[in-house]
């Protein structure tokens, strides 16, 4: 489902699906209609196909502020549709004292999902949560169940920090910069989701790296490109962008959001 570059190693595919469950390739448009039978939690659910695939990038954010998230639902799940996904859903256990991959613990939550980054990712709102809880992602695509690894939602344990002052911008190139941050309050990241947005909004580069450096649009570093095309995106002259960095845990939560704008020339 995913695809990677060629030169990302056996080693980093693994991390990669025990990280996301390759949680984070095209969106289509929104929810089509159910036909499946209703089902009383996600193992009697993704019982009803043939096939299930246990690859799907999803991951969450909720705490200290309002981005990509709002005051009423401040707790986001994040995914990456592919293809021509439908039917999205999102399971969550009670509380965190069963076994993660036990799936007759998902019960299913209706929630709303909307797009972001001009659509090309969505994200379902939720309400605020008292208690620690597993969340797992779903959708159908060309009549499999692709489903995500279990998401921790820490909302109230482990708030998700919004902090722009820990990033740094080097503009000696003006269409190349790099973008360097440190870790925040919580230091348990293991992968950092980068994503530049054009002037209308829409999703111009989507990475992954390890490192806590890129530079666009240099993949020597990147571990998966979400949005891998030719010619290769490109920045033009005197025009607004805004980069959005994501630093995820081993268990899919997300612990910084940094946010800027920035202007070329």
């Amino acid at each position: 489902m995913i695809k990677v570059s060629h030169l990302m190693t056996q080693q980093k595919r693994f991390f990669l699906n025990s990280v996301f469950s390759i949680a984070l390739v095209l969106f289509t448009l929104g929810c089509s209609n159910d036909n499946r039978p209703e089902t009383g939690n996600l193992q009697a659910y993704l019982e009803t196909s043939s096939t299930m695939i246990n690859e799907l990038i999803a991951c969450a954010a909720g705490g200290s502020s309002n981005v990509l998230a709002s005051p009423s639902h401040p707790v986001s799940i994040f995914f990456l549709p592919e293809g021509h996904a439908t039917n999205f859903r999102y399971f969550e256990t009670e509380n965190i004292a069963v076994a993660n991959d036990d799936f007759s613990a998902y019960s299913q939550v209706d929630l709303n999902d909307v797009p972001v980054f001009g659509g090309f990712l969505r994200y379902f709102e939720r309400e605020a949560i008292q208690t620690e809880k597993w969340g797992i992602v779903t959708y159908e695509n060309n009549g499999a169940i692709h489903y995500s690894n279990p998401i921790r939602i820490k909302f109230s344990e482990k708030p998700t920090e919004a902090n722009n002052s820990l990033l740094s911008l080097d503009q000696t190139e003006p269409l190349s910069p790099r973008f360097t941050w440190k870790d925040g309050l919580i230091p348990e990241n293991a992968i950092y989701f980068h994503v530049i947005t054009g002037p209308d909004g829409n999703l111009l580069s989507g990475t992954y790296t390890f490192a806590k450096t890129w530079q666009f649009y240099d993949l020597s570093n990147v571990v998966l490109n979400i949005r891998d095309i030719t010619p290769p995106p490109a920045l033009s002259s005197n025009n607004n962008y805004q980069y959005t960095m994501l630093a995820v845990s081993l268990d899919n939560w997300v612990n910084l959001i940094i946010q800027r704008d920035f202007n070329t020339f």
